[in-house]
């Protein structure tokens, strides 16, 4: 489990079909940028948040690699996320 603390800078709707999901960036406060997703139930509860908003968030680790093309994904789906300050 992760934890990422920082301010979010967008929010993007990556639903298709039944499968809910958004992808929140969060510029840290060591100033990197990392990418979380919100999947299934997790989506509901992220929508309620906006850019600029100061959040903590923790996460999973769910890596993969295509079987189609061999490239490496490094997911981070959020498990928890709360708005500080």
């Amino acid at each position: 489990m992760g934890i990422v603390t920082g301010r979010i800078k967008k929010i993007e709707n990556l639903s298709q079909g039944v499968h809910l999901k958004n992808r929140v960036t969060v510029k840290t406060i060591e100033g990197g940028l990392v990418f979380i997703e919100f999947r299934g139930a997790m989506k509901k509860v992220s929508d309620s948040y906006k850019p600029n908003d100061d959040v903590i968030i923790e996460h999973s680790y769910d890596g993969k690699t295509s079987q189609r093309t061999g490239a490496a994904f490094n997911n981070l789906p959020g498990t928890s996320i709360k708005k500080i300050n």
